[in-house]
């Protein structure tokens, strides 16, 4: 595997890997994903909710992260830039509401904050390593 193979990899699968795991425990003990911040999902709707949302949202991001190698360039860029531009808005919403709560606390903010800065990074690294400047318009 060359140098650059090995880069586009990285770029795709620590994003994807990344959002497998928050499906699966989405999907498994959806309880577990507002606790972390320190919420409840105490009826079945609740729990169906977090399933749908965190779960089929981190399916569909995965999905197309690991399809994209396989399509044109383009296809390819554009996947990568919607990828990157979730993280980049989670990361930025986080961000303004710890200005509004005057609050950030090291643990869970602090952590998905670095999270979801790593990830769009990685996105964006592999955006730039394989040329995937849209077209004007695009």
């Amino acid at each position: 595997m060359t140098t650059a193979a090995r880069r586009s990899a990285a770029g795709r699968w620590l994003p994807a890997a990344s959002y497998a795991a928050l499906a699966v425990v989405s999907f498994v003990r959806p309880a577990l994903v507002p606790g972390v911040f320190g919420g409840a999902a105490p009826t079945a709707a609740a729990r169906s909710e977090v399933r749908a949302v965190y779960a089929g949202t981190s399916l569909a991001v995965v999905r197309s992260l690991l399809t994209a190698p396989g399509s044109t360039r383009a296809q390819h860029a554009a996947v990568v830039r919607v990828a990157r531009d979730v993280n980049a808005g989670m990361l930025l919403a986080r961000l303004a509401s710890c200005v509004v709560e005057r609050r950030l606390a090291p643990w869970p903010t602090g952590a998905f904050l670095a999270l979801e800065t790593t990830l769009a990074v990685a996105l964006e690294v592999e955006r730039r390593r394989t040329g995937g400047a849209l077209p004007p318009g695009a």
